[in-house]
């Protein structure tokens, strides 16, 4: 029942047999995204994100967007929206798309400058560029603009924190 990243922080800790007897007795789609974010290096976007995230297509009304969000039911202060061909188009603020009226086009609350990363970047290179921005998850995109997992901001200072910790050590030492 857990988050998929959390879930892979808590078998980092277990031996290989382990791991494997655990992830083999889980369902399908937790298992895939077991393996996915433990193939990714350490040091990579992959390895941090979550694949708890609601998606919706950018042709949908406003009471279609509203239903999908209603089914999906996960992390809902950001809805991201994936075009035709299933690639990265933008994001709407949760608020944005309650306040919205039926009558309204979806295309209207969409943003589609928001800032977002890919899954191979080096988290080190990624902290620099999405610090500027005030967002509660950005977008983990695969090379091809595929959207596969989100980063929370409670990553992102987890991972902040730790570095910040090992320098303090280093200049102690």
């Amino acid at each position: 029942y857990m988050d998929s990243d959390d879930a892979v922080d808590v078998l980092d800790e277990l031996d290989d047999t382990t791991q494997e007897k655990l992830v083999g007795m889980m369902d399908e789609e937790s298992s895939h995204d077991i393996k996915m974010l433990q193939s990714y290096e350490d040091d990579e976007v992959g390895s941090l994100m979550t694949t708890n995230f609601i998606v919706i297509h950018e042709n949908l009304t406003i009471r279609q967007a509203m239903r999908e969000l209603i089914r999906q039911n996960d992390n809902i202060s950001t809805v991201y929206v994936i075009d035709k061909n299933d690639q990265f188009y933008g994001a709407i603020d949760l608020k944005d798309l309650i306040i919205a009226r039926e009558k309204d086009a979806l295309e209207d609350i969409i943003s589609t400058s928001y800032p977002y990363v890919t899954d191979h970047e080096k988290i080190d290179d990624c902290i620099e560029k999405i610090k500027d921005y005030a967002e509660d998850s950005i977008p983990v995109l695969t090379e091809d603009k595929q959207l596969i997992g989100v980063i929370t901001a409670q990553d992102l200072v987890e991972v902040v924190d730790d570095a910040m910790g090992e320098d303090y050590a280093k200049l102690a030492g």
